[in-house]
Formats: structure tokens, C-alpha cells, sequence
């Protein structure tokens, strides 16, 4: 076996993690090594008894569609899977004999018909509720699989396992990235995290505009801080002795005001921990926009929504209905809907009452 083709295939795979083609053309390298007419990576959902045929090698539509909308009941593997260990392989003229792979009418009806003699499928992953399982099957003009084509393989069914891993690790953070950037940018307030240099490493939309405010790189800014940022960023990312919370008050030139809350986030904070570095958690909560219990109060007190509550907060800063379905990019239609049900979870008749309902409740809450 060539060496330089076992050390591509394995190549694939962990390139594979972030690239599909890459892990298709490793499939492919394998195919090729084994002598086989094709290859597929298949998934036993256990919970439904559904297996679905993917990342296929030489596909044959009609082949795979009918294995997984009529035949897969019948695959005779299915009887020996549940005493499979991950790591084993399933060979049919081994735990079946060429005679009754002949009379079986999984190969006499369905494999035959697409020129198709012999297969065999390794566990490699086995989860709560599903099973995953590398393929392999060789044409009519093929010699049937034998243990030996295992042992032949044997060598790659570790990287695939742990390629799989860390492939499904990283499409799992790659969706709580992006999960949590949507949580940040639903936030009525602007959100920074500053490193100690004054790089913004995270933000917001709303904290876009602040930090342009708070570092205005040479310019001079329109907002003046009751005390200089540079020095709450320095106190908040000591290493040694980092102050635990700050707050400035902020005021431009037309008289806006804001407040400018500044947190640590040590090396060790989920945040940081990228970074390697101390950073500092940056709030800005600008006078005239809702409170931040106000999102929380509305729901224990009223039970709204979550789409309700945002729409309620951007309505307690006096805007418009319209203004605000472009604000949350919703259609007007649907803020007309949700601010109706509104009206009738809070006992207001009209957007008037509404507001001056949140404003009572903000002036309350920004007293307590």
C-alpha cells in the first residue's frame, strides 16, 4: 500500500474538518486502495430505525434513494450491528456466506440490479441516539470483501473517529458563535469588551458607535467622561489588582448623557480566555433608553413575549411603530400584531398608554 496515498487520505480527513471536498477526495484515496466500486458515510438514527446515506464516493442516485427509501429494512447488517464495538467491521460473505448472500433478496433484488456483489461497513462512532458507520461495496465483476480488506484498513478508522470529533466540535462552536452573536446584538444597550491596548474585541452594533466615542483614534470625540476611559481600561485590566466595576457619566455637546459602566475580565473569564490577556466589559446605557430590568419586569409582571418585549422596550424610547419594525426588521404588519397583544397583556387601548405605562416603570425602576 502506498504510503504516500494512506498519508493524503489521513491528510484529508482532519483537512476535512473544515473543509468537505478535502474529506470527499480522503473517501475517495480509501475507495481507490481498497479496490471498491463505492464508499459512503452512513447514519443510523436508532430512535426512528432511519439510516441516510451521505458524503458518497462514485454516487449513483437511484442506488442510495432506493437503499434508504425501500431496502435499508431489509440489509442483513442491521441483525449484527447492535453486537458490533466501534472499530469493527461488518463483512457479508463473512457473517452471511456467499450462498446466502446469494438467496437474500437484499442482494438478489436490490444490490444485483446495480451491479453490485459484496459490502462491508465499520462502526466508527456509536452515540445515545444514533450510530455512524463507514461503507464500502464492490461490483459483480469484483472478488466478495474478506477479513484481509479490514486489516487493510484498519489504519484509518482511528483518524476517522477522531476527525468526526473535532469536525462536530468545531460545527458545534461555529453555531454557539453565532448564537451568541445574535443574543449581543438583540441587547438594548451597547455591549464592548476592551483589551488593554484600547482594540475592541467584541461589540455590539450599539457598542460600534460608542467605541468610536470612547477611543476616537486622534480625534476629538463629542462625548466627555466624568473620568478619563484610558484609565478605567487600565484599572479594570490589572493583572494584579484589578478594580472590580467603574462608572463614568458621559455627556455630549447637545447635552445626551449616557452611563459608562466598566467590568474586568480576567485571563480565566470565557470571554478573555481566547486572548490570553486581561480585558475589561464595557456597558453603555444611554439616558432615555429603557432601563435594564425593564425586559425582565415586563415578563414576570405582564407575561409578554420575547418578540413582545423587544418591541415594547424600543416603543418605551418614544419612537414610532414604524421606526421601530425597521429598528427590529420585522414587517409593520407584525409589529401591529404583536403590539396588539400587547395592548391586551398589559390593559392599554393605545400606543400612548403603552408608553406612558413603560415610562412609569422605568422612572420606577431607575429609582430603585
Amino acid at each position: 500500500m502506498n504510503k504516500a496515498d494512506m498519508h493524503g487520505a489521513i491528510r484529508g480527513l482532519y483537512e476535512g474538518i473544515l473543509d468537505p471536498e478535502a474529506w470527499q477526495q480522503s473517501l475517495h484515496t480509501l475507495t481507490e486502495l481498497a479496490g471498491t466500486a463505492h464508499a459512503s458515510m452512513l447514519v443510523w438514527d436508532t430512535v426512528r430505525d432511519q439510516i441516510t446515506v451521505n458524503e458518497i464516493v462514485n454516487p449513483v442516485a437511484e442506488l442510495f434513494t432506493q437503499y434508504e427509501s425501500s431496502y435499508q429494512t431489509i440489509d442483513p447488517a442491521k441483525q449484527f450491528a447492535p453486537r458490533m464495538k466501534p472499530g469493527e467491521w461488518y463483512i457479508d460473505a463473512r457473517e452471511l456466506g456467499e450462498g446466502a448472500m446469494a438467496r437474500h433478496p437484499f442482494y438478489r433484488d436490490f444490490l444485483e440490479r446495480f451491479d453490485l456483489r459484496s459490502y462491508m461497513a465499520c462502526l466508527v462512532e456509536r452515540r445515545p441516539h444514533y450510530e455512524v458507520y463507514f461503507s464500502m461495496q464492490r461490483a459483480m465483476s469484483q472478488p466478495v470483501f474478506s477479513p484481509d480488506d479490514t486489516s487493510g484498513l484498519s489504519w484509518v478508522i482511528p483518524h476517522m473517529r477522531s476527525a468526526m470529533a473535532m469536525r462536530d466540535r468545531t460545527l458545534g462552536l461555529s453555531m454557539l458563535a453565532r448564537l451568541s452573536a445574535q443574543l449581543v446584538e438583540r441587547l438594548a444597550f451597547a455591549l464592548l469588551v476592551f483589551s488593554p491596548q484600547r482594540q475592541v474585541l467584541l461589540s455590539n452594533s450599539k457598542g460600534e458607535r460608542w467605541a468610536r466615542r470612547l477611543v476616537p483614534a486622534g480625534k476629538v470625540s463629542d462625548w466627555t467622561l466624568s473620568r478619563p476611559f484610558g484609565d478605567m481600561l487600565q484599572a479594570a485590566c490589572d493583572p494584579q489588582r484589578a478594580v472590580a466595576a467603574q462608572a463614568a457619566r458621559a455627556t455630549d455637546s447637545e447635552g445626551a448623557t449616557a452611563q459608562v459602566i466598566v467590568l474586568p475580565l480576567p485571563p480565566s473569564h470565557v470571554f478573555a480566555g481566547d486572548w490570553q490577556q486581561p480585558a475589561a466589559l464595557v456597558i453603555v446605557h444611554e439616558a432615555g433608553t429603557a432601563p435594564l430590568l425593564l425586559a425582565p419586569v415586563l415578563r414576570e409582571l405582564y407575561g409578554l413575549t420575547p418578540a413582545e418585549i423587544r418591541l415594547s422596550v424600543q416603543l418605551s424610547g418614544g419612537q414610532g411603530l414604524p421606526e421601530v419594525s425597521q429598528q427590529l426588521h420585522i414587517r409593520h404588519e407584525t409589529a401591529r400584531t404583536q403590539l396588539k397583544a400587547v395592548f391586551h397583556k398589559t390593559g392599554t387601548a393605545s400606543q400612548a398608554q403603552l408608553t406612558h405605562l413603560l415610562s412609569r416603570l422605568a422612572t420606577a425602576l431607575e429609582g430603585a
